[in-house]
C-alpha cells in the first residue's frame, strides 16, 4: 500500500539527495516548522554558516539541530538575526505601512532550492562537483511535489537562484509574479513572488541605482496590488 507522503518523509528525502555530493557540510532541509497551508513560503538558495553571526556555539547549536531533525519550535525567520532573516523583517516592516496584514509569523515556513549549508562563498564549490547538477534537478522535482503537497498561499523565491526553479528570465526585474496551479491535475493555484536576494538588501542596482532593498518592497506592493500575493 501506497503511504501518503508526510513532512518527515521530505525532511529525509531531502537529506538523502544531497548526501550524494559526499561533502562535509551539513545538509539543512528545512529552517522552520512545517504545516499545511502556509500564507507564506520562502525558498532562498542555501543557508550560510550564519544562524548566529555573533556566538559560534550558539551559531552550531542551531545549524546542528536543523541538520538533525524537521524543527518543531525553532523558526529561523523569527528567532535568529542573521541577515536574512533581519532583511526579511526590515521588508516586513515597511509594506506594513500600507498592509498591516503583511507579517512574517509562524504561518511563514522556509527552505531552499539547495540544502547544503555553506560559507559565505556560497555554491561555487558545490556546482564544481559532478554530482550536483543530478542533486539539484532532484530537489527541484522533490520542491515542487511538495508545494503540490502544502499547499502554501503564497511562495517568495529570494534571490537569482531561488528564482530559477520556476523563470528562466536572465535578469530579476524581467520576472513577474504569477499564479501557478498547485500540481497537474489541481485547479488550487498559489503566487509566486520573485524578489531580490533577502542577503544583499544593501546592494544596488548598478543601472539604475535603485537599492534592492527599494526594488523588493516595490515589487512585494505590486504583487498585492495586482492580486499576485494574498494576505
Amino acid at each position: 500500500m501506497f503511504d501518503a507522503p508526510s513532512f518527515e518523509q521530505y525532511f529525509n528525502r531531502i537529506t538523502k539527495i544531497w548526501m550524494r555530493l559526499d561533502t562535509p557540510q551539513r545538509t539543512i532541509p528545512f529552517c522552520t516548522p512545517l504545516r499545511h497551508d502556509p500564507e507564506f513560503l520562502v525558498i532562498g538558495t542555501n543557508h550560510s554558516n550564519n544562524f548566529d553571526p555573533n556566538d559560534i556555539v550558539e551559531n552550531d547549536r542551531i545549524a546542528d539541530a536543523f541538520s538533525k531533525e524537521l524543527p518543531t519550535q525553532e523558526h529561523t525567520l523569527l528567532d535568529h538575526h542573521h541577515p536574512f532573516a533581519q532583511g526579511l523583517k526590515k521588508i516586513a516592516l515597511e509594506i506594513q505601512n500600507d498592509y498591516t496584514d503583511f507579517r512574517v509569523t509562524r504561518d511563514w515556513i522556509g527552505t531552499n532550492r539547495c540544502a547544503i549549508q555553506t560559507d559565505s562563498s556560497g555554491l561555487g564549490g558545490l556546482k564544481r562537483l559532478d554530482q550536483y547538477q543530478a542533486c539539484e534537478r532532484d530537489m527541484d522535482n522533490l520542491l515542487l511535489e511538495f508545494i503540490s503537497f502544502c499547499k502554501p498561499r503564497n511562495i517568495i523565491l529570494t534571490g537569482m537562484h531561488a528564482c530559477g526553479l520556476f523563470y528562466t528570465d536572465k535578469k530579476l526585474k524581467d520576472m513577474k509574479p504569477k499564479k501557478i496551479l498547485l500540481g497537474e491535475n489541481s485547479d488550487e493555484t498559489t503566487n509566486l513572488i520573485p524578489i531580490w536576494h533577502l542577503s544583499e538588501l544593501w546592494r544596488y542596482d548598478r543601472y539604475s541605482g535603485e537599492s534592492f532593498k527599494d526594488k523588493t518592497i516595490r515589487r512585494l506592493k505590486e504583487a498585492i496590488e495586482d492580486g499576485f500575493c494574498e494576505l
